[in-house]
C-alpha cells in the first residue's frame, strides 16, 4: 500500500495531461421557431397599426391606391395567422411564440372585423 506521501497532490494543476477534444456543436434545437414568431409579431403590427389608422382617419382619408393598400394588409393578416398558428409548435421562446401567436390571431380577426367593413366602405 503507498503512503501518502507518494500520492500526486490533487491541488496541484496536471502537467503531462494533454487537452481534451471539444465536442462538436450542438445541432439547432427542433421546436425553435423565434424567427416565425417575431415575423408574426411584425406582421400583425402592421396589420393593426393600419386598422387603427383607417377606422381613425376613415372620414377624412382619400386613398387613392385603397384597394391595393388593403388587399396587401388581407396578405399580410393571412401571413400573420399562418406564422402565429405556426408559433404554436415552438419549444424554445414559449413567451414569443405565444406573443406570435395573438398577434396572428389579433390581426386576423381585425382584419375580418374591421377591414372587410370599411373594405367594403371605401370600394362603393
Amino acid at each position: 500500500m503507498p503512503a501518502d506521501d507518494e500520492l500526486p497532490d490533487s491541488l496541484e494543476p496536471g502537467l503531462n495531461v494533454p487537452p481534451r477534444d471539444q465536442p462538436p456543436a450542438p445541432p439547432t434545437p427542433r421546436g425553435d421557431l423565434r424567427v416565425v414568431s417575431i415575423l408574426a409579431v411584425i406582421t400583425g403590427v402592421i396589420v393593426v397599426g393600419w386598422h387603427i389608422f383607417l377606422v381613425s382617419v376613415s372620414a377624412v382619408a382619400e386613398l387613392d391606391q385603397f384597394l391595393w393598400i388593403q388587399i396587401g394588409i388581407w396578405a399580410l393578416a393571412l401571413v400573420s395567422f399562418v406564422l402565429g398558428i405556426l408559433s404554436l409548435n415552438a419549444r424554445m421562446a414559449r413567451e414569443l411564440a405565444a406573443a406570435g401567436f395573438i398577434a396572428g390571431v389579433a390581426a386576423f380577426l381585425l382584419s375580418i372585423s374591421i377591414g372587410l367593413f370599411s373594405g367594403a366602405l371605401f370600394l362603393s
